[in-house]
């Protein structure tokens, strides 16, 4: 048991679940968390692209996901072919159906290699492991 590559770790805003992301399992993996503070395991989501880091918007739960489509262009780093950036929307994500969103994604001609996204007020903040971040208004 175990994860191969946990990276993005968050909680829910009530603090009873536990979001993982797994980077080359390429999941999610929800937990609930017991009253003994075990976790319980509840899902785990697959998704196409490699998952970095999770931000949980306090209010309503959604989760932010900093991704990398291309792992490849990431891990052998080459500033004339940059690795491309993507941010995922997961709204719902303990219903049957959550629904994921695709909210950003570039060839890394704007922004290379997001790690992290959160939304301030009106706005996605998209981090990255090579560069400044990107401040977009939506």
């Amino acid at each position: 048991s175990g994860f191969y590559s946990a990276n993005g770790i968050n909680i829910s805003p009530d603090g009873k679940f536990v979001y993982v992301a797994d980077i080359l399992d390429h999941s999610i993996h929800v937990f609930q968390k017991m009253a003994n503070m075990n976790l319980s395991p509840v899902k785990v989501l697959k998704f196409d692209t490699i998952l970095d880091n999770i931000s949980v918007d306090r209010i309503n739960g959604d989760l932010w996901l900093g991704c990398h489509p291309n792992a490849a262009k990431l891990l052998s780093y080459d500033p004339n072919n940059p690795p491309g950036s993507e941010v995922l929307l997961v709204k719902n994500i303990l219903s049957d159906k959550p629904k994921i969103t695709q909210v950003y994604v570039d060839d890394g001609t704007i922004i290379q290699a997001s790690s992290v996204a959160v939304m301030y007020g009106r706005h996605l903040i998209i981090g990255t492991v090579f560069q400044k971040a990107l401040f977009c208004h939506l």
